[in-house]
């Protein structure tokens, strides 16, 4: 995340307060979504631990593989993995999307093992780098695919919506903070995921087919 240590300790605090009461009063069916903003808290939360070490002028291992192994494996996966355990209607189609997001999440595993990764602040943001990145425009593109691509080409209304917003914050992310891309598109994803939030614990909404 962008800023601060303070900042993302907060809003990673604040993540993890929401996802942890989304889980108590989430259905059954809906745990999947109710853990998305406990999962972006605690990513958040890490990259604060960074910010720690960065303004004492080290860097922490640790704290960056675990923001990247969020970043670049869990949500890959797990974002049209939801989509398609939750819309019945289209799986057939959104299992593709699962396959790229498998695919992307086993090339960033590899890379993440291999290379070694530079950690630094740019601009009031934290970058991370790879020491090679082998065909990281393309590589890109699918991971953006199989993430906003569940979740644009679903039947769920609000899944869509989330979708637009969220492809929007990582435009904005490529075009104004290409060298930090990872941490300020997670953040503002991160933002976002709390309207799943909003969804669980208003029961007067509609309940998702």
């Amino acid at each position: 995340m962008c800023f601060s240590a303070s900042a993302s300790f907060i809003a990673g605090g604040g993540l993890v307060a929401l996802g942890v009461a989304s889980l108590v009063v989430a259905k059954k069916e809906d745990k999947v979504l109710a853990a998305i903003p406990l999962l972006f808290g605690v990513q958040q939360i890490s990259e604060g631990f960074q910010w720690e070490h960065l303004n004492s002028g080290t860097t922490s291992p640790v704290a960056g593989y675990i923001f990247l192994s969020f970043a670049f494996i869990l949500w890959p996966i797990y974002v049209p993995t939801f989509v398609w355990l939750l819309d019945k209607k289209r799986r057939n189609l959104l299992r593709w999307f699962m396959f790229l997001g498998f695919i992307v999440a086993v090339y960033f595993s590899w890379l993440l093992i291999t290379q070694a990764v530079a950690i630094s602040k740019i601009n009031a943001c934290i970058s991370y780098s790879f020491s090679n990145f082998p065909l990281a425009h393309p590589v890109l593109l699918v991971y953006l695919s199989a993430i906003f691509g569940s979740l644009l080409i679903s039947s769920h209304k609000g899944f869509r919506w989330f979708g637009v917003v969220a492809f929007i914050m990582a435009f904005i992310s490529w075009l104004f903070f290409f060298l930090t891309f990872a941490s300020v598109w997670c953040f503002f994803a991160a933002v976002v995921s709390s309207i799943f939030f909003v969804y669980i614990y208003n029961s007067d909404l509609p309940r998702l087919k």
